[in-house]
């Protein structure tokens, strides 16, 4: 993919490489997004590395959580310098999984100098899934 790549490209790639099987197991298991194309880690971390870090895609595919591919390749292509504490609480916040958390922690937030801070943080909230961003975050410190 060139520099230039919209919401509707990434989407294109995914459903490309969509799996019914894993997408009906995931609805029936009741992950929480409308549209689910079934594509595993590899193949999302796969199209993340053809598209050039780009902070504004980014916070557009994070925003677009009725699609589960397009919240997980956000923090793949979110460049580090971009992302300030401030966003990391905000996404965090509306993370809209624990899948969606553990890949944010896992490409992103583990990567941050403020994320011992960030884990302390998050370990008072009364959200359990901020709390498990908490416990998942502490696994990079």
């Amino acid at each position: 993919m060139n520099a230039a790549v919209t919401i509707q490209e990434v989407k294109h790639r995914c459903y490309a490489m969509r799996n019914g099987a894993v997408a009906d197991t995931m609805r029936r298991l009741g992950a929480p997004y409308r549209v689910i194309f079934g594509v595993n880690l590899p193949q999302l971390k796969e199209i993340a590395s053809d598209i050039q870090p780009d902070a504004a895609l980014a916070a557009q595919l994070w925003a677009t959580d009725s699609t589960r591919e397009c919240v997980l390749i956000a923090p793949m292509i979110m460049p580090h310098d971009a992302f300030p504490i401030e966003t990391a609480r905000q996404w965090i916040a509306t993370a809209p999984s624990a899948e969606a958390i553990d890949v944010l922690c896992l490409k992103l937030l583990g990567k941050m100098p403020y994320k011992a801070e960030l884990a302390d943080e998050l370990l008072l909230s009364d959200s359990e899934l901020t709390r498990y961003a908490s416990m998942r975050l502490r696994n990079y410190i």
